[in-house]
């Protein structure tokens, strides 16, 4: 196990390639939780806008979590590890929130 040093906390994983963890001890739940109750608590935060990787029997799962999120998303399934790793380190950016003005929406 290593621990793998954040602005919001230590995280705990298997290994890491450039401050990804790879299989993390304590990921988040992944039920629904408000994001606000998920800002509040230490052991969740950590995780917010934190990409992971996850091993499975059918490759490499990526995940990730967006402050405003209530889940944690799963950004795709790769064969290896190496593809997983240049996925997130080219990762999507979040969408963007656009403010409508009234005039906007007068139909």
């Amino acid at each position: 196990m290593i621990k793998i040093e954040t602005k919001e906390g230590p995280i705990f994983a298997e290994a890491e390639i450039r401050n990804i963890p790879i299989n993390p001890v304590r990921p988040p739940l992944m039920e629904h939780v408000d994001p606000i109750r998920r800002w509040q608590d230490d052991a969740e935060r950590v995780w917010a806008n934190q990409p992971w990787i996850v091993s499975t029997s059918d490759g490499y799962r990526v995940f990730c979590i967006r402050p405003t999120e209530t889940k944690p998303k799963l950004w795709g399934v790769f064969e290896t590890l190496r593809a997983a790793i240049w996925y997130v380190l080219d990762a999507p950016e979040p969408t963007a929130t656009t403010s409508w003005s009234d005039s906007d929406l007068n139909f």
